[in-house]
């Protein structure tokens, strides 16, 4: 069965796997990229696939002849380049470097984008052309395929629905309500309003997802505030996207939604005629989020670039 090298390379951990072409793993081994630099982690990417093979080996005794690599930030995949999320970060032609150093074929995608390739190849996506993938996690981002293609705009910025704004720029950004930096930034700003909320004691060292999930069980005020906003908030950008690119399926990922608790809320929060309008619903994906940017990366490594770009 044909494989891949996939590599999820985050803001805190790097994974670096052997995927097949069902989705299944051969093996796995996850490294740290807290505090690092983006050209050190350049190199580690290369150290840690030979890290890998040293430890875990390649099925079949040969490494396989296709690398899919998936970073948080954009991406340039004409000239293979890894972008800057910030200005004074350099953009590193990480194709280039990956396939100097190894005899593989390089493939370099934004996270985002690469799930809803994912969600497509492996999950809940799967027969449909059209789709919208929102992932909620960290931050709020998304990936659309449109008559079959992937969305990615003039300059790649396709996607980034962060930074989407209802308010006519009266309030923050949309990621700013419905993200787990969201819900950080809210509980901070909104914290003199409740004097007795549970998150209080969690302010310094920031208030997590986590955080806001266990306040609201023992029915925190100010914690289900936060949820309602977020809920809300992702309600309206899902059904304003809606009438932008009439999707068949929206699936929603990522580590504030993998549980399923707000997805209810979510579609009940939509107007029904938004609803009406996705032929197959909101749906929860079918990747389990610790690893979806690896199946990402998994899904770009096996040609799910070529088919959708």
């Amino acid at each position: 069965m044909k494989s891949c090298i996939a590599v999820d390379v985050g803001g805190t951990k790097m994974l670096v796997a052997q995927v097949r072409e069902d989705g299944s793993v051969v093996h796995m081994r996850r490294y740290v990229t807290a505090g690092k630099k983006k050209e050190q982690v350049m190199e580690e990417i290369l150290l840690n696939i030979r890290d890998y093979e040293e430890k875990e080996g390649w099925e079949g005794g040969k490494m396989p002849d296709r690398i899919g690599i998936g970073v948080n930030s954009m991406v340039d995949i004409k000239e293979g380049l890894w972008l800057p999320n910030w200005d004074w970060e350099p953009t590193i032609n990480l194709v280039e470097r990956v396939e100097k150093e190894l005899p593989v074929r390089c493939f370099i995608e934004n996270d985002v984008k690469a799930a809803v390739m994912a969600e497509c190849m492996f999950g809940a996506a799967r027969g449909c052309s059209d789709v919208l993938y929102l992932n909620i996690g960290t931050g709020l981002a998304a990936g659309s395929i449109v008559n079959g293609k992937l969305v990615r705009g003039s300059d790649n910025f396709a996607g980034e629905v962060g930074y989407t704004n209802f308010t006519y720029g009266q309030d923050v950004h949309t990621e700013m309500h419905a993200s787990g930096m969201g819900l950080a930034y809210q509980a901070r700003a909104r914290m003199h309003l409740y004097p007795g909320t549970l998150l209080r004691s969690k302010i310094d060292g920031g208030v997590t997802g986590h955080d806001v999930f266990a306040a609201a069980e023992q029915g925190d005020a100010l914690a289900n505030a936060l949820l309602e906003d977020l809920v809300k908030s992702s309600a309206l950008l899902i059904s304003n996207i809606v009438c932008v690119l009439s999707p068949e399926i929206c699936v929603v990922g990522g580590g504030l939604i993998s549980n399923g608790q707000l997805l209810e809320r979510i579609k009940k929060a939509m107007l029904p005629k938004m609803l009406m309008h996705l032929e197959k619903g909101v749906v929860l994906t079918q990747l389990d989020a610790d690893y979806a940017g690896l199946m990402g990366a998994a899904a770009v490594g096996l040609g799910c670039q070529e088919q959708y770009c």
